[in-house]
């Protein structure tokens, strides 16, 4: 079986996501926000800012909870958006407001730092003639995601996006991996999945016919989940999936 095609989980595999400032990100770009909005005539209701932080929290962390979202559903961070604008008197459609919340997601999305291997990784790949995809699960505006990966030289090596903010689904939900393997273009088992997550990524991408590689961490998921959800492949560093697509 040839793979033909490598599909990526962002956080903790092109980038490091864990630990990183999320919360102290989302009040410094809430607050120039409020102040963005202010100066085009919005009121700023008194804890706006706190309050949207803390919903962002209690959303992220039902959402991630199986027991409280077996349905998988993924939050949905614009209609929050739109409805913390409408609270200051001003409309997310009127158009003197698109800069502002561009830069609001576009620094959320900035918490998550590159790995300093991923440009040369995905541009050897592309080279090679496999089709790339990242296969994730993130809350942020797709059109925010895109941003990221084209801020940072990577938009020529991604063929497709299959991202859970734009499905409405998460992994290992049936309907975000059928998404990807629509986009790939290729049955199931030439797709190579890489991702970190022992259930979300490997769990996940096996059920649904994709070979899988764990990118091996630490300190994130228990040990035992991670020596026990028996991927096709695992790696330390992400240059060593070139070998593992040439091999498997």
């Amino acid at each position: 079986m040839t793979i033909r095609a490598i599909t990526f989980d962002w956080g903790d595999t092109l980038a490091v996501n864990w630990g990183m400032p999320y919360i102290a990100t989302e009040r410094r770009l809430l607050t120039q926000l409020a102040e963005d909005l202010a100066a085009l005539g919005g009121r700023i209701p008194t804890r706006w800012v706190n309050d949207c932080v803390d919903i962002i929290q209690d959303e992220f962390l039902r959402t991630a909870d199986s027991t409280k979202n077996p349905e998988q559903h993924e939050m949905d961070f614009v209609a929050l958006m739109r409805t913390w604008v409408a609270q200051t008197g001003l409309s997310a459609d009127d158009q003197r407001l698109a800069p502002a919340l561009e830069r609001a997601w576009d620094r959320m999305t900035d918490t998550v730092i590159m790995l300093a291997e991923v440009p040369g990784v995905l541009a050897q790949l592309k080279q090679r003639g496999y089709r790339i995809g990242i296969l994730s699960h993130v809350p942020w505006p797709g059109s925010a995601c895109r941003r990221w990966y084209a801020r940072h030289g990577l938009g020529d090596f991604v063929d497709f996006y299959s991202l859970s903010c734009d499905i409405g689904r998460i992994k290992p939900h049936p309907d975000h991996y059928l998404d990807a393997i629509r986009q790939a273009g290729v049955p199931p088992h030439e797709i190579l999945h890489v991702g970190d997550h022992p259930v979300r990524d490997v769990d996940g991408g096996r059920r649904h016919g994709l070979r899988t590689c764990l990118r091996r961490t630490e300190r994130i998921y228990q040990e035992a989940q991670l020596d026990a959800c028996n991927p096709d492949a695992e790696i330390l560093r992400l240059d060593e999936v070139i070998a593992v697509a040439k091999r498997l």
